[in-house]
């Protein structure tokens, strides 16, 4: 919804177009980006949508990813499977993608769309451009289309090709004004949406935009050719499909904590919307749905862990994604499963603080945990994002630092960890990790 601004510049085109389409394969799974630049960086969306893509499993990648190291090869392991299906990428890295570098992520994103859309079903992905050209042609050859660009700015051509598809469904391009190009594109645009089942991959500002983006307009119009056209009749409307669903509560949630989650039906589109969830005893829980123009507001409460299957339907088709299996967790996860790690501050302003890192580095060295395998090296929670540092001090339960966690379960600061080594139980907890 954000992404419906005017755009007054080629790169803020080209940007939420890429969005827009990655967030049509991303429903398949109730995810969403808002920012293509910022909101792959953790790399769970890119996984996922690599996945999607490629209908193959990338291999295991952290669905928690709170520390930068885990984030950053989230992204690696992206950028490594699709190197191994043989796509070509240029001067990319994984960090890259962690490190937010837009023109970087938006040629990753060109390349996937060029191989996986535009391409798809040609000889060659340097043959996709012309083959795209040459579809649009056949179905308007009036308007002798010459480009991407300048040739639909005036939002006639779009209503055209609409037209192509049955008579009358679009507007009548012959008789509109090319001086009301933003009008002309909105009328084509949405009778694309509503009577063809084209994702509105663009807005019509952004289409009659005299700095309109070539790879934006291409990424939009190739999906006319995914549109199944009955014999005399007009082409049957899949409209739950035009739906989506996405939020934590359609994902990963916890226990006893509200699972939220939003579902948006298009404007116009016929239908009621329908919620089911449904726990692990296939028992109903009741979510309380709230509704503004065409946007849900959807939340529940799961009350015991273990997978939930939440249905989100239209019209009594699912929307894509449904039926959603979510995973509600014991407690948050900060992705330390199996690990040993230590979060500290590298701008401590007590010397009780400072003392208290040097003596915990003392004591984990003396029993050499820094040698072992799932010791993870000292994480300065100066270095984290925000919401990842907030969740670590919330799932302690302190803000005191330093803090260790032992297996993604606080062990405490530097006193409690003292006081267990005092004890004798600092070794059972470490021993016990030995042995998982």
């Amino acid at each position: 919804l954000a992404l419906n601004k005017m755009s007054s510049h080629w790169q803020d085109i080209q940007q939420n177009t890429f969005t827009r389409w990655s967030n049509q394969h991303l429903k398949k799974r109730g995810l969403h980006i808002n920012d293509l630049v910022k909101d792959l960086r953790d790399g769970i969306a890119l996984c996922n949508l690599v996945e999607i893509l490629n209908e193959k499993s990338v291999g295991k990648f952290s669905q928690n990813p709170k520390v930068p190291a885990q984030k950053q090869e989230n992204c690696a392991i992206a950028i490594k499977f699709l190197q191994d299906e043989g796509v070509k990428l240029v001067n990319i890295s994984g960090n890259d993608i962690f490190e937010s570098r837009a023109k970087l992520i938006l040629g990753l994103m060109w390349t996937l769309i060029l191989k996986y859309d535009i391409s798809r079903g040609s000889k060659d992905e340097n043959s996709g451009e012309s083959a795209l050209l040459e579809f649009l042609r056949s179905r308007i050859p009036s308007y002798n289309l010459k480009n991407f660009t300048m040739d639909w700015t005036d939002g006639r051509a779009i209503n055209a090709l609409v037209n192509s598809f049955n008579s009358g469904l679009g507007g009548d391009h012959a008789s509109m004004d090319p001086k009301n190009g933003v009008d002309n594109a909105k009328k084509g645009i949405a009778a694309a949406q509503d009577k063809l089942g084209v994702p509105a991959l663009i807005i019509a500002e952004e289409m009659a935009h005299p700095r309109v983006d070539k790879l934006a307009m291409m990424t939009y119009l190739s999906q006319f050719r995914n549109v199944k056209q009955q014999t005399q009749q007009a082409p049957v409307v899949d409209y739950a499909s035009l739906c989506s669903a996405y939020g934590p509560g359609l994902v990963q949630s916890v226990r006893n904590q509200p699972a939220e989650f939003v579902a948006i039906v298009p404007p116009g589109t016929p239908g009621k919307l329908e919620v089911k969830v449904l726990n692990p005893a296939n028992s109903d829980v009741a979510p309380t749905v709230k509704e503004t123009n065409g946007v849900y507001e959807v939340k529940y409460t799961p009350k015991e862990a273990g997978f939930y299957q939440v249905s989100v339907t239209l019209a009594g088709k699912h929307v894509p994604g449904s039926i959603f299996q979510v995973m509600i967790l014991e407690q948050e996860s900060l992705g330390g499963e199996g690990k040993i790690r230590v979060f500290y501050s590298t701008t401590s302003s007590t010397q009780k603080g400072r003392d208290d890192v040097q003596n915990l580095q003392n004591l984990l060295a003396a029993k050499k945990i820094h040698l072992r395998k799932d010791f993870e090296p000292w994480i300065p929670v100066d270095i984290m994002d925000r919401e990842d540092r907030e969740a670590v001090f919330r799932k302690a339960g302190t803000r005191s630092l330093p803090i260790v966690f032992i297996d993604d379960a606080y062990a405490g600061d530097y006193d409690n960890i003292q006081s267990l080594e005092e004890e004798g139980k600092l070794d059972q907890l470490i021993k016990h990790m030995e042995t998982k």
